[in-house]
């Protein structure tokens, strides 16, 4: 914890430095920039910027036009002068309460990114391949994990593990607040974290189970769990596990500009991959923004899914892509279905959405 708001600390002064004292103090005409890992989550970054150039006076006097935005694509909220924007993957800029999106010059555009960059920059972390990781984790080091949706945190001891790490809680408030994170019930589903080990943060995901053995008395934690870094894999497997991998690219802010370069086939498997660890928003990042079918509330796991190649007739901007897969409902039972997904994109060369799936058609 002291590290983190240390490095803030530094990460505020430096800023500081290249600024005006005058700009110390908050103006009117600041723009505040806030960033976070999903619409849902309490846990955010906030930093203020000085208006720079008269920046405010030339984006509240741009051109505007009606438009809406999906909630689920929004990558940063910016205030300005009392008034919410949002600020998308793709960079363009809408009103928050209003229908309404903002033709940008490229130039304040640019300073927007920019701004959205350096709160990106402390909320997530770089995702650092693990043959590096572990020269830091070492064996029996001791780690803070953050899960970057609730912002909750707790201390953790590495025990073992080649290809990823094996944990375990460090005391009992340590294995509270983790069964807290999840609800207060132990789960195999993957979430996006941050491992801050002596200052320095990493992209990871983990899951929630306690398995195997575990040494460290008192902490009441039943076995140990496992964190995935880039590049990790699972005891049984070389390849790293889909989940774990979705999971280490939300923690590295990563996951929409994969998105946005994913080929149609990649692009379902990722909405798919989302559905198995009930991830909605995720699911959410990769369609338009409809109404997702009400099935898929139903389903517990995805056991295995399998894309049928579609005919070389695609066509460059509407593709169907037909999926079987099997699965595992909440209420019980195994099922195989096929899928239809539907997905689209404006013009050659930008991102395909998912906008519409029909379920066993």
């Amino acid at each position: 914890m002291r590290s983190k708001i240390l490095i803030f600390c530094i990460y505020f002064f430096a800023i500081a430095l290249s600024m005006p004292y005058s700009a110390l103090a908050k103006a009117k005409n600041d723009i505040i920039v806030t960033v976070s890992v999903s619409p849902e989550s309490p846990f955010k970054t906030t930093i203020s910027f000085r208006d720079q150039k008269q920046l405010t006076k030339r984006l509240l006097g741009s051109t505007t036009e009606i438009a809406s935005y999906n909630p689920h694509w929004v990558r940063a909220t910016l205030t300005v002068k009392k008034r919410i924007y949002v600020y998308d993957h793709d960079g363009q800029l809408y009103e928050k309460e209003m229908p309404r999106r903002y033709v940008l010059t490229n130039d304040v555009r640019q300073r927007i990114e920019e701004m959205v960059k350096s709160v990106e920059a402390v909320h997530f972390a770089q995702a650092i391949p693990w043959e590096q990781v572990k020269k830091t984790l070492k064996r029996m080091e001791f780690g803070t994990v953050i899960d970057l949706e609730t912002g909750q945190r707790f201390d953790v001891q590495r025990r073992a593990g080649s290809r990823h790490a094996d944990v375990q809680p460090l005391t009992r408030k340590d294995t509270q607040i983790m069964k807290n994170i999840y609800q207060g019930k132990w789960s195999w589903k993957r979430r996006a974290i941050l491992v801050e080990v002596d200052g320095t943060y990493f992209a990871a995901s983990m899951h929630g189970m306690p398995h195997g053995a575990g040494a460290i008395k008192g902490n009441e934690f039943p076995g140990h769990f496992c964190i995935h870094f880039f590049g990790s894999s699972t005891h049984r497997s070389t390849e790293p596990d889909p989940s774990h991998s979705m999971m280490i690219l939300k923690a590295s802010g990563a996951l929409a500009a994969t998105i946005k370069g994913a080929s149609p086939e990649e692009l379902v498997g990722y909405f798919l991959t989302a559905l198995h660890e009930h991830d909605t928003h995720a699911m959410r990042m990769t369609t338009d923004g409809f109404t997702l079918p009400e099935g898929l509330s139903s389903i517990e796991s995805v056991r295995s899914s399998e894309i049928i190649i579609p005919s070389d007739e695609r066509g460059p901007l509407l593709i169907e892509v037909p999926v079987r897969l099997s699965y595992i409902a909440r209420e019980g039972g195994n099922f195989r279905e096929t899928w239809e997904f539907l997905l689209r994109r404006d013009v050659p060369g930008e991102r395909w959405r998912i906008i519409a799936i029909e379920l066993n058609p």
